[in-house]
């Protein structure tokens, strides 16, 4: 059993359920007597070996007979993978949620989609101080990509604890927000025993520059371009927005916004008065068209390359509103996270072969500035709080390893900065910290159909072969060219009789192949090719036989 000290006492239980060792799906379990608390509550975004999943969420069985412990739920900002999470899991629990402003709106706005009352949303401002059982409950402002973005003071009977998520130290933030590092000071000197801290930019050298430099990029792709400007980023990177919006009015180009999660983000930011935007600048996305290429710029959504995103249909011919032409441009104002960079590279490579302007930051510095503290940023953290012990959080395993060469070498003996994983119990006493078990915990999917029921998948896939059969449709490309070889291959089993199949499926080949011809110059993203073959065929089956077999293309490199 792993121990950072010892002492018989009264003893706090800490228990990620997701966030360590992971960049998404935060969310921490703090436990104390007969009291809980949860900070955050994300979503995690599935890989490609999970095929047909939405979202993954934490996974709070260990919670489920304890529900009358639970005090509240504090969330620390707005982004996706601390408060995706709550439409799926807040509807098991139903306590109390404790956020700022901004964020409260997002997730009002997340309710209302899946309907979902809102009393239980609590709105908290910076000196608000909370007692939710056990646990004493302040505030302090940081600085990160979205408005509102706050660290968490947690005081109990054996010590402080802050609750550090994503934060950077921006001296010059878009919105006005500047990290309280005299706050923080404070609390360093009162005494803190514990400091859960976000990791994910250790290994970055020195300090991010201001997310002010952002809006000149912006401003010196917009004047290169004489078509359309596409900026995507996150959906809720408001303050990147306000840049857009400000160079927009600069340059004279009218602003719309494209993609469902940017346009409810965006309008709650507005309502909310955490956007500065003057009402003659926007254009609905269904005016597009009746404008001059040269006077726009749209925020779309889709920046990690999602096969069901605004962009990803804009590049692939197929979106109804936005059409890419020669002379536009598409700015990529996020990197992407560990699980997207296939997806991403697919689809700029799709906008390059339209004959579009892409700029991401491979190729162009200066297109995004991270929300997350780089190396001086941390060890400037750590050097005003001065915790006995550490626990670095929001990152993976890599990230963990380098903070705590980081700790080790400010003089933090290894032994403070705690090595553990999703579903570890952290004991935690005044004088020490040691694991004390753990709580089995596994990614809970969301695939539309239900949550958490992984089986769900399983048997919607067996009840459509059962009942209505499985079509396979082969493409043979080239690996080098990658050009279809031949004509496509159609198969099925369980779905026609024999003599009416030769008809039907030679009928079906015909439409793969039309298929695979209007996309021939987007071959290199096989995942849109897929579904555009998926959408066609079910489409005519439909059509002539009123079922609807499960239909899989397979592409094979020769």
């Amino acid at each position: 059993m792993k121990q950072f000290g010892s002492k018989h006492e009264q003893t706090l239980k800490i228990i990620p359920l997701g966030g360590v060792g992971d960049v998404t799906k935060n969310m921490y379990v703090y436990e104390m007597g007969n009291d809980i608390l949860i900070v955050d509550c994300g979503v995690g975004f599935p890989d490609e070996a999970a095929p047909g999943v939405d979202l993954v969420i934490p996974d709070i069985n260990y919670l489920r007979d304890k529900k009358q412990q639970i005090r509240g739920i504090l969330i620390t900002h707005g982004h996706e993978d601390h408060i995706g999470g709550l439409p799926y899991i807040w509807p098991q629990l139903q306590v109390p949620i404790y956020t700022r402003k901004l964020t409260a709106g997002f997730i009002k706005e997340k309710f209302s989609e899946h309907n979902l009352p809102k009393n239980k949303i609590v709105e908290v401002t910076l000196d608000q101080k909370l007692q939710l059982g056990a646990f004493g409950i302040s505030f302090y402002q940081v600085s990160h990509s979205v408005p509102d973005s706050m660290g968490i003071v947690i005081k109990t009977p054996i010590g402080t604890i802050i609750h550090q998520a994503d934060f950077k130290i921006d001296w010059t933030p878009v919105s006005g927000q500047v990290t309280d590092v005299g706050t923080v000071a404070q609390l360093g000197q009162a005494g803190v025993l514990l400091l859960l801290i976000d990791c994910l930019r250790v290994d970055k050298p020195g300090f991010n520059k201001s997310e002010k430099s952002i809006a000149d990029t912006f401003e010196h792709a917009s004047l290169e371009t004489p078509g359309k400007v596409l900026i995507t980023m996150t959906s809720s990177n408001v303050s990147r927005m306000q840049q857009a919006i400000n160079v927009a009015q600069k340059l004279g180009r009218k602003i719309a916004v494209v993609g469902r999660s940017f346009e409810r983000n965006f309008q709650v930011a507005r309502d909310l008065g955490y956007l500065d935007v003057p009402s003659h600048l926007m254009v609905a996305s269904d005016a597009i068209a009746s404008f001059a290429a040269n006077k726009l710029l749209i925020l779309i959504a889709g920046a990690q390359g999602q096969s069901d995103s605004s962009l990803v249909r804009a590049a692939n011919e197929e979106h109804k509103l936005v059409k890419l032409k020669e002379g536009d441009s598409v700015i990529f104002s996020a990197d992407p996270i560990p699980s997207t960079e296939s997806a991403q590279n697919a689809l700029i490579d799709s906008l390059t072969r339209l004959g579009v302007n892409v700029y991401y930051s491979a190729i162009t510095s200066d297109l995004h500035v991270s929300g997350h503290a780089a190396l001086e940023e941390l060890r400037l953290m750590v050097n005003l709080i001065k915790p006995k012990f550490m626990l670095p959080i929001g990152g993976t395993y890599k990230h963990m390893r380098s903070f705590s060469n980081m700790a080790q070498d400010m003089g933090y003996d290894k032994k403070s900065i705690i090595d553990c994983e999703d579903g570890d119990i952290l004991e935690v006493k005044s004088e020490s910290v040691k694991l004390s078990g753990r709580v089995e915990v596994q990614n809970v999917f969301v695939d539309g159909l239900g949550i958490g029921d992984v089986g769900s998948i399983v048997l919607r896939d067996r009840q459509r072969l059962s009942e209505e059969g499985i079509v396979v449709v082969i493409v043979s490309i080239n690996r080098q060219t990658g050009q279809v070889i031949s004509e496509p291959d159609v198969y099925s089993r369980g779905f026609v009789f024999e003599d009416m199949a030769t008809e039907l499926l030679d009928e079906a080949k015909k439409i793969v192949a039309e298929a695979l011809q209007k996309h021939s110059h987007k071959m290199s993203d096989w995942r849109f090719i897929k579904r555009i073959i998926e959408e066609s065929l079910e489409k005519f089956f439909y059509q002539i036989t009123e079922r609807r077999p499960l239909i899989l293309p397979v592409v094979v490199e020769v």
